[in-house]
């Protein structure tokens, strides 16, 4: 499903120069801006919280980056607004010539030296904690050759039009339901509730620059990737090995609420529908992700659940973990898991990123609304 495009008007207003006398000595005007632009900028198609509840097209704030034909920031605009999903309209002033422009959504603003290259800022990183489930880091960039936009010549001059569709830094993680099936087990009267949903070994840092323009719809462009050094630094990933029982954790990465799974012999299962959120992760699927000394891994989602089945469990129940590999994840791509079959008792705890056995499956992936949706179905 389309969103709507939020319209960011960036047209350039003509200021004047004051030349400035100081010990009498005359100082030259500098050059006026003397372009108009209007730049079109929204997001593609379409907390821990319910996937209803997401609004992942929503709008809280805005910066335009302006880079001239030599790579040198030009000038930028920068407005927070009441989130919205409809149109803003926004000024600025620019030069003539060929420009690079990207637009930057719900980030802190940034304040960046005259003259800063677009080298510079496309190395610059956000952090993973920057995003919510209603305020989502979007970045897009397109180009565009600027003419004269002058009154006095012309009473009536046309602003030129720049299209910018922003793309998701983050990957969206949706869990519609879990099917428990404990039917002629030895656990078919037990209780099952869903304790806590979170993703670990997770990114923190994703480039703000992208690879390609985005000025179409489903361009083909994706954040410049994390260099290998960057990408094995462990202080540039949460949640390693496991969820940390203290410190910081990014919201966006667990879900801990209590979910009773009252069908615990197959049916229809029990519906979720809750969303997390990660950062891409380049590590590929036959990577080593199992090391005890940390090295660049699969993001991984780990459910925790409670289970309490008489004569098999203790009184109190048992806390029991499923823990399901991902793909490479990439920027602005929904991974969409259908329905997680469970048949079995999981791991007794995630204290560490062995490899699970028991029910490992290969996960298929389909395509959804973002720019891809990956339908991932796991049993024990």
């Amino acid at each position: 499903m389309k969103k709507n495009i939020l319209l960011l008007t960036a047209a350039a207003c003509l200021l004047g120069i004051l030349s400035c006398n100081k010990e009498n000595v005359s100082q030259t005007p500098g050059p006026a801006p003397d372009g108009m632009l209007t730049v079109q900028v929204g997001p593609e198609a379409a907390t821990k919280s319910a996937f209803a509840e997401r609004l992942d097209f929503q709008i809280s704030a805005v910066q335009i980056l302006v880079f001239d034909s030599a790579g040198k920031l030009e000038t930028d605009y920068y407005s927070q607004v009441t989130p919205t999903s409809n149109p803003v309209s926004v000024s600025m002033a620019t030069f003539t010539g060929t420009k690079t422009v990207y637009a930057v959504v719900n980030y802190d603003r940034l304040y960046l030296k005259k003259d800063y290259s677009i080298t510079q800022f496309e190395a610059q990183t956000s952090d993973l904690k920057d995003n919510s489930p209603t305020k989502l880091v979007m970045v897009g960039k397109n180009t565009i050759t600027v003419t004269e936009y002058d009154r006095n010549k012309n009473a009536s001059p046309t602003a030129q039009t720049l299209n910018i569709y922003v793309k998701r830094l983050a990957a969206m993680i949706v869990l519609d339901k879990i099917t428990v099936d404990f039917s002629k087990t030895s656990l078919q009267d037990a209780s099952f509730t869903i304790k806590d949903i979170y993703l670990k070994n997770v990114v923190a840092k994703c480039h703000l620059g992208l690879n390609a323009l985005t000025g179409t719809p489903d361009a083909d462009a994706v954040p410049v990737q994390l260099s290998d050094a960057e990408h094995s630094n462990a202080d540039w990933w949460y949640n390693m090995f496991t969820k940390p029982t203290s410190g910081f954790i990014p919201p966006v990465t667990y879900d801990t609420w209590t979910h009773d799974c009252p069908e615990v012999a197959g049916g229809s299962g029990n519906a979720l529908n809750r969303c997390l959120f990660a950062y891409p992760n380049k590590t590929l699927v036959n990577a080593d992700s199992h090391n005890v000394t940390f090295s660049p891994r699969l993001t991984r989602l780990v459910i925790k659940a409670h289970v309490t089945a008489e004569k098999i469990t203790p009184d109190a129940g048992v806390d029991t973990y499923y823990v399901f590999d991902l793909p490479v994840l990439q920027a602005n791509r929904v991974y969409h898991i259908g329905n997680v079959v469970i048949t079995m008792l999981g791991k007794d705890n995630d204290n560490t990123d062995d490899d699970l056995q028991a029910g490992k499956v290969t996960p298929t992936i389909t395509v959804d609304e973002w720019v891809n949706t990956s339908e991932l179905n796991f049993e024990f």
